[in-house]
């Protein structure tokens, strides 16, 4: 039955489907734009994906968004997208990451897949998807939507443009609001979003898998929007259009990529503390640190009754936490280095809510590494690995 499933796919005279059995592809966001990605990848048989969605599902996704059903009301999106892949393709390996994707994701997971497909709605989560997958080094298809039009963009920097390069200097000083102002920030989480028709999603998404595919066989095909470009959509006058996208030589946030180092090996089950003293003993530095690809939310202090509690728990650091006692917004205790002086230092990544595959920075004698937190050691003695092609580059 396999065979016979993708048995008109294989008439096509360029199409392997070995190839695109053994793709792997992240996908965060599962909102309109994000089941048209999924349903495609979905169809074409792409061997794994990753899905990364915090939310859950609403009646009004129900009218743009093809893998949903109403009995889904409620549940988080990812679950409803795993019941949905089963029933659609079982063929394929379903990953899902039920979090902030400034959490939930780590670069090795990024690193390893062959293209991460992002359908955002938020400027934010957009940036820390281009920071995380520039270093990661991994094309990156972004794509966005209003309610007559859309479009995709092709990042892969260095040396082309970033998604920060196409930032205006507004945009930059609402992400600064965002993590500084409470009242810009509450705003900014309530806001609805613009409302969007299924058929610019469709649109949208199907071009974003087409350009997936095209950089899967890209040794026996051109790149028909190449790195560094955007093909918009103008669906209220049938139209579309491709445009070079600047690289801003002043880029506050340009990403570089970057390969970890091996040794020492450093698992995300060991304690901070026994990483720290191995990295100390490589870098011959007594007062070296581990530098945090995110902030620890080491406690909080409520200013309206005074309640203090420790946490010790990766924080993406502008989400607000509020005192469970009286409804007030804390004042967050934020850390993004380990230097081995902390009681919680004695803990492991794991358990200080660092994603699997985490990058991370030992910097000492005026010298900066990074390394990877693998998975621990399984019974045969060797490291669990991300999903993801096997033998690719970088593994």
């Amino acid at each position: 039955m396999t065979g016979d499933r993708y048995a008109r796919l294989a008439d096509i005279e360029w199409w392997d489907q070995d190839e695109v059995r053994g793709a792997h592809a992240v996908v965060a966001g599962a909102g309109a734009l994000g089941n048209e990605v999924l349903k495609n990848l979905l169809l074409l048989g792409w061997g794994t994906i990753t899905v990364v969605d915090l939310d859950r599902v609403e009646a009004g996704n129900l009218s743009r968004s093809v893998l949903y059903r109403p009995s889904d009301v409620g549940a988080p999106k990812v679950d409803a997208v795993v019941r949905a892949a089963g029933e659609l393709n079982p063929d394929c390996r379903i990953d899902v990451i039920a979090d902030d994707l400034r959490v939930g994701l780590g670069a090795g997971l990024l690193h390893r897949a062959d293209v991460v497909l992002g359908c955002l709605d938020n400027v934010t989560a957009r940036v820390a998807l281009g920071q995380l997958a520039g270093q990661a080094g991994v094309l990156l298809i972004d794509g966005g939507l209003t309610t007559w039009e859309g479009a995709l963009r092709l990042y892969l920097p260095p040396d082309g443009p970033c998604y920060v390069c196409g930032l205006t200097d507004d945009d930059l000083r609402d992400l600064t609001l965002r993590h500084s102002c409470l009242a810009y920030r509450v705003r900014a989480e309530s806001a609805r979003g613009i409302p969007t028709t299924p058929t610019v999603a469709a649109t949208v998404g199907a071009a974003m898998v087409q350009q997936a595919m095209r950089w899967l066989s890209r040794d026996r095909h051109d790149m028909t929007v190449p790195i560094g470009h955007e093909l918009r959509f103008d669906l209220a006058y049938d139209r579309f259009w491709q445009v070079g996208i600047p690289v801003n030589p002043d880029c506050p946030l340009h990403p570089t990529p970057v390969l970890p180092a091996a040794t020492p090996v450093s698992s995300g089950a060991d304690r901070w503390v026994d990483i720290l003293d191995r990295w100390r003993a490589a870098l011959a530095d007594g007062e070296a640190v581990l530098r945090l690809p995110l902030p620890v939310l080491r406690g909080w202090t409520c200013p309206g009754c005074g309640r203090q509690d420790a946490v010790h728990r990766a924080h993406p650091g502008d989400r607000p936490e509020r005192c469970p006692a009286c409804a007030a917004e804390v004042a967050l205790d934020l850390v993004d280095q380990i230097d081995g002086t902390q009681q919680w230092h004695r803990l492991s990544p794991y358990a200080t809510g660092f994603p699997r595959w985490s990058w991370v920075e030992a910097y000492g004698g005026g010298e900066a590494r990074v390394f990877e937190l693998a998975e621990p050691a399984g019974p045969d003695g060797a490291a669990a690995a991300p999903p993801g092609r096997a033998g690719k580059d970088g593994d």
